[in-house]
């Protein structure tokens, strides 16, 4: 199964799932997406099973909600290291602060916050960063998609933004970038994920069930007739008619639960992977999750 969690700041997301899995009583679970220990809002967490199927969710794009300071500075970009301010600085208006972020919408690469997770030499660099290691990441590739000045506190310097951007963009580094494209600095207060592909956080709910498979994944999604569901209990291959003209990989489901996935070539599929014991118990009327 897959659910939408609401991480709550200040845990990270490996005990934000675990949390959850032990309240829930789930043996096995996984999510697409990490979010910073300081980072709230959207997991998406697969369970048992489905787990295995974390590699094929739609999240290419991801929207977030930010509240920042600007003339301030920290090493992580954000509150998880000392905060330092910026003496002797001018102050920033809400027309410079628009101009600066029609400026870098159009940024296309990104050096990734020295406290993150990214490897070098197989050591995340945070690890390297914390032990006062020298750390050199190289650029990274991104797409801001949208980004909107909610709120602009000109005596206090403080703004709130909503983006939307490619998988991969570190929004705290975002956001310093914007400090520095104004000849000085900024900090993340509050970094909020509100969206992950199709998936959309619901403030109201610490989880939910998500029900649209078809939200969920950037493969094409097939539900299995009751028939088809029988042949692919007896053999990994099958023929579906109405898929002739269709090449590529599918995910297949049945009961509005993933059954099994492969490639599919003029209507031939070869299985890459096949839950047996779902189409066992699916097929006996016992509980399948």
């Amino acid at each position: 199964m897959f659910y939408k969690i609401n991480k709550p700041r200040g845990i990270s997301s490996f005990k934000a799932i675990k949390k959850f899995a032990k309240e829930n009583n789930i043996k096995k679970i996984g999510h697409g997406g990490t979010l910073d220990p300081l980072a709230e809002g959207l997991l998406i967490v697969a369970t048992n099973h489905d787990t295995k199927a974390l590699s094929y969710l739609l999240a290419d794009t991801k929207s977030y909600y930010v509240e920042a300071t600007l003339h301030q500075y920290s090493a992580s970009y954000d509150e998880g290291e000392e905060v330092f301010n910026i003496e002797n600085y001018e102050m920033i208006d809400e027309q410079t602060m628009l101009s600066a972020l029609d400026y870098i919408k159009n940024q296309t690469e990104q050096i990734p916050p020295i406290f993150s997770a990214k490897k070098v030499d197989g050591v995340r660099s945070y690890l390297l960063a914390r032990n006062n290691k020298e750390v050199e990441l190289k650029p990274s590739k991104i797409e801001i998609l949208d980004l909107e000045l909610i709120d602009f506190d000109y005596e206090k310097q403080k703004f709130a933004i909503r983006c939307k951007v490619s998988k991969g963009t570190y929004i705290r580094s975002l956001i310093h970038d914007i400090g520095l494209h104004l000849k000085t600095d900024a900090v993340v207060n509050i970094l909020r994920r509100e969206k992950i592909g199709n998936i959309e956080l619901n403030n109201n709910k610490e989880f939910e069930e998500i029900n649209n498979l078809n939200k969920l994944f950037n493969v094409k999604l097939y539900v299995l007739s009751e028939g088809e569901l029988k042949l692919l209990a007896k053999s990994k291959e099958l023929y579906i008619k109405e898929l002739q003209s269709f090449c590529g990989n599918l995910i297949f489901t049945y009961l509005n639960r993933i059954i099994a996935w492969g490639n599919i070539t003029d209507g031939h599929v070869i299985m890459a992977k096949v839950f047996c014991a779902r189409i066992e118990a699916i097929l006996k009327g016992e509980n399948y999750d």
